[in-house]
């Protein structure tokens, strides 16, 4: 463990298209980690650009990830963040990106309501879908018992 310690570190940030920071890591081999990243997340998709600190040992790549994850809160780090990301990060059940047109304005005052929610712009607009189409089946089948009941009658 101890050469382990004394090896070159990496610390990579990934950032999205408008440049949002969306992950904080850290790497011996960062290209080896990104496989990963590209294989089992979902926030990979949004990564367009990213950059790499190389440190001379792991305890000064951990000491930079830390503050890295502390002052510049990346949305979709867990462990170790100050406001870690609560949502899935796994590709599960995944299809195509659904397009929907939305100012950018009006996007980025919603990616800031959310992130003060604590989750992904994503995760909010598919907890919102789901709960309109709970809220339109009870009403659904309440009108359905409604018409029931007047047959009955």
């Amino acid at each position: 463990m101890g050469d382990e310690q004394n090896r070159a570190t990496a610390v990579y940030r990934f950032f999205d298209k408008t440049g949002r920071l969306l992950y904080v890591g850290i790497a011996y081999d960062p290209a080896e980690r990104w496989k990963y990243h590209a294989a089992k997340t979902r926030w990979w998709k949004d990564a367009v650009d990213n950059t790499i600190e190389w440190y001379d040992t792991r305890a000064e790549a951990e000491r930079a990830e830390e503050v890295a994850l502390r002052y510049e809160k990346p949305i979709y780090n867990k462990a170790g963040s100050v406001t870690p990301y609560q949502g899935s990060t796994a590709k599960r059940g995944m299809k195509l990106p659904r397009k929907i047109q939305i100012d950018d304005d009006v996007w980025a005052d919603y990616e800031k309501l959310c992130a003060e929610k604590g989750r992904a712009p994503e995760e909010d607009i598919e907890a919102h879908v789901k709960r309109s189409i709970r809220v339109h089946r009870a009403e659904q089948r309440r009108f359905e018992r409604s018409l029931k009941n007047i047959a009955e009658s």
